[in-house]
């Protein structure tokens, strides 16, 4: 999901898992960061529209993915 919505943005969005950094357009990327439930990430954008990528990321996190959505 998180590839899914950046692919839209022009800025670049990165995740970072202690030294690893995950460019959030790429799925193999983001798996690579091996981040597992309770796992500690720092979300970081520059460019145009970077305040607005991160607001959608931040808010998948915050709604857990949609998980509510998806189980109904």
């Amino acid at each position: 999901m998180i590839a899914q919505r950046c692919k839209g943005f022009a800025s670049e969005v990165r995740l970072h898992n202690g030294k690893a950094v995950a460019d959030c357009r790429s799925v193999l990327d983001l798996l690579s960061l091996g981040a597992c439930n309770g796992t500690t990430l720092r979300l970081e954008a520059t460019g145009d529209d970077a305040a607005e990528a991160v607001n959608v990321v931040t808010v998948l996190f915050e709604t857990r993915f949609n998980e509510d959505e998806e189980s109904m």
